[in-house]
Order: structure tokens, then C-alpha cells, then sequence
């Protein structure tokens, strides 16, 4: 690893940010509070007249951070993100405000302390936010259907249908006479529900395109229940697959283990710690629903589990294993080995 003699860190926010310019006998040799722009970065290297692949910069993964590092980076800055949660474990302080905090980031780089965060590339971050998009788009959905299920049923009326938002049961739902205040609320909810069905179907094309250029993800598609929206997903927010040596790291960093509380002899379990991606979690959790309703071994696994400590248990327990499973597949490069009746996706299968 490159050894640095100027250090910088930098306490980000969306409108002004705190630099601290640091070297290695820990003299602080420039420090600014200044705008969250492309022009103030300019105007700082300027100020700073030392050349920026010299300088190491540290930056926490708040908002924005992203564009923020790729900008230092472009003008030759070796740009470290900061796992947050282990600095404060290491710099806890009572006394905290920008200017603090970035010097306390410039110091644990020097003295090489400073906890590292996986810093993903732009294509990565790009392939997140695309997929989170999809899921946003897909939950405001969501929250429209549920929200005209709600008004029919204060109405007292069962749809016939199936599947109330298909051709017939759209065209049957017009047909229904509410109040007026539900009948114009009915028709704008409509129209909402149409205009984002057309950016999640695009979407929904865009993944499938994807996924035939992806051999990663076709791997992970051959354990039962992981469709292509799925596996989109979990290769976006986990990244590279190699960085964790262990499937127990990569649940870790799932937030898919229990937490712990120990003192002496005493040793306690708690909750999931909910550490990490929400969106990967909330991707595995939904995809255990289908293999909860398929034979083979995942299927018994989850109903054995169920019966001992109940369904959300065994959900979250089932999303860790297929976790766990998508490790030994790609870090080995292999399709999924069904123990017993699970049937191997071949084909492309629905968006799930």
C-alpha cells in the first residue's frame, strides 16, 4: 500500500464541507470550512499548492458521497471511505463538530488507524441505484393497490376478479359506484397507477437484458426462489464477492446475524443487527416466500425451523442460508446442487 505524508479529512455534508490537512509529525497545515462543490474543490487545491496524489483524503458514505469521491479522485486525491460505525467505536468523543470530526479522520489516517468502508465503483453504484430506483417505483405501486383495496372494502364490495388491477378487473373497478369524494380519489389513483406501471415495465426489460450478459447472476438464479430482479439486486449491493472470505462475513455484512450481549459467563442472542443494505435484506427476505412453497431442501429446512420458532424466524433464517448459498456459487463458479427434488432454472425465469 502506497505510504502517504499528507492526510486529509474531510467532514461531508450536503451544503458546506470541513477540510483538515494534515501531515505525518501531525501538524495540521491547512483547514477550511467550505461549499459542497466541483468549484470550492478547485479552489482548495489551489490554496493547499501541494500536488494531490501526495495527499490521502477520508470521507464518510453520507449522501452524496459518491459524486464527492469521484470528484477527488479525478483531480488525484487517493480517496478512503470510512466504515462509521467502527470510528466511533475508535475516536468516541463528547466534544463533536465538523471541525473535530475532520481532523479526527485525518489523524486515523495518519497513525493508520482509520476503518475502512468498501468503496464501490461507479458501475456498481450505478447498477444500485437502478435497481432501487425499480424498488421505489414498485412500492409506491404497491401502496396505490393497497390503497384501493382499502376503498372498496369500506364500501362493502368484493372484487370478482382475480387479480383486480389485470384488463377485467380494471375495467370492472371503472364500473363501480362510490361516493364522490372515493370516486374522484379512485380515478387519480388510477392515473398515478398507470403512469408508473410504464417506468417499472422499462425497468423490468432493461433487468432482463441484463441478466443474459450477467454469468454471476444466472448462477444465482438456479437457487430456488432467486428470479432476476433479485439477483440484480444482491450482485448491485454486495459488489464484489471476493472481498469476503467467509459466507459468515458476507451476512455480517447483510445485517443477517443475531447480536450478541456477553458478560462473564453470561451469553445473550438478540435480534438481527440490521447492519448494511436494507434493500439486500428486504430482497432476500420477499424471494424466501416462493421457496417456502416449493419441495426440496430449502422447503424443508424453512418448515422445520417454522415449527419450532415460528415464520418470521425461519424467513430470515432461510434469506441468511440462500445468502450463504450465493457465496459458495460464485466464489466457486457453480450452479446450485439440489440435495433433493429442486428443480434447476435453465431458462430466464419470471421477475421476482
Amino acid at each position: 500500500m502506497q505510504k502517504f505524508n499528507y492526510h486529509l479529512g474531510i467532514d461531508l455534508h450536503r451544503r458546506t464541507s470541513y477540510w483538515t490537512l494534515m501531515d505525518n509529525e501531525r501538524n495540521i497545515l491547512w483547514k477550511k470550512n467550505m461549499a459542497t462543490s466541483e468549484d470550492a474543490i478547485d479552489a482548495a487545491v489551489r490554496d493547499i499548492s501541494i500536488d494531490p496524489k501526495e495527499i490521502q483524503a477520508a470521507i464518510e458514505p453520507v449522501s452524496g458521497w459518491g459524486w464527492y469521491g469521484d470528484q477527488l479522485e479525478a483531480r488525484g486525491f487517493a480517496v478512503r471511505l470510512v466504515d462509521v460505525y467502527k470510528s466511533k467505536l475508535i475516536a468516541g468523543t463528547k466534544l463533536k463538530n465538523d471541525k473535530v470530526d475532520s481532523k479526527i479522520l485525518a489523524d486515523m489516517m495518519r497513525s493508520d488507524f482509520l476503518p475502512e468502508a468498501y468503496r464501490a465503483p461507479k458501475e456498481t453504484r450505478d447498477m444500485r441505484e437502478f435497481m432501487r430506483s425499480r424498488a421505489f417505483l414498485v412500492r409506491l405501486r404497491v401502496r396505490i393497490r393497497n390503497r384501493i383495496h382499502m376503498m372498496l372494502q369500506k364500501h362493502g364490495i368484493i372484487c370478482p376478479w382475480t387479480d383486480l388491477f389485470g384488463k377485467s378487473g380494471l375495467m370492472w373497478l371503472k364500473e363501480q359506484r362510490l361516493g364522490d369524494v372515493y370516486l374522484r380519489e379512485l380515478e387519480s389513483l388510477l392515473v398515478l397507477f398507470g403512469e408508473l406501471s410504464l417506468p417499472v415495465k422499462e425497468r423490468d426489460a432493461r433487468c432482463v437484458e441484463l441478466i443474459t450478459r450477467s454469468k454471476e447472476a444466472k448462477l444465482l438464479m438456479t437457487i430456488p426462489g432467486i428470479g432476476v430482479v433479485t439477483s440484480l439486486t444482491m450482485l448491485a449491493e454486495i459488489g464484489d464477492y471476493a472481498r469476503f472470505p467467509s459466507p459468515e462475513k458476507l451476512a455480517s455484512f447483510a445485517g443477517l446475524v443475531s447480536s450478541s450481549n456477553s458478560s462473564g459467563e453470561k451469553l445473550r442472542f438478540g435480534h438481527i443487527t440490521h447492519r448494511g443494505s436494507v434493500w439486500l435484506r428486504t430482497a432476500l427476505v420477499e424471494s424466501t416466500g416462493k421457496v417456502s412453497k416449493k419441495w426440496g431442501y430449502l422447503h424443508d429446512f424453512y418448515w422445520k425451523l417454522r415449527e419450532r420458532k415460528g415464520n418470521k424466524i425461519a424467513r430470515v433464517a432461510l434469506a441468511r442460508k440462500m445468502l450463504t448459498l450465493s457465496w459458495h456459487l460464485i466464489t466457486k463458479n457453480q450452479s446450485f446442487n439440489p440435495r433433493r427434488t429442486d428443480s434447476v432454472k435453465t431458462e430466464i425465469p419470471e421477475l421476482s
